[in-house]
């Protein structure tokens, strides 16, 4: 239990969702840090993607694990039910 705990753990912290940028409602603060304004928006959506990805990946990987202890706790319960008899 402690193993699943920890590793349910160090999964859940690998996707950081990234911080939305500033964006100004102020027209003289738009004009002025347009560039910038394009920038870290862009920055923002590819980061978005990237952390999309990283939880796809991170659902592949626990439904793996998943299928894997339902096997090895199907093993254990066959394994109980044997001692039974």
């Amino acid at each position: 239990m402690v193993v699943l705990s920890w590793g349910s753990a160090a999964i859940a912290g690998t996707c950081l969702p990234p911080a939305p940028p500033w964006m100004p409602t102020n027209a003289d603060h738009v004009r002025a840090y347009a560039d910038l304004l394009r920038r870290d928006a862009e920055t923002y959506f590819t980061d978005v993607e990237r952390y999309f990805r990283c939880l796809d990946q991170q659902r592949r990987e626990v439904f793996e694990q998943a299928r894997e202890v339902s096997g090895d706790y199907a093993r254990v319960l066959e394994f109980l039910d044997d001692m039974r008899k």
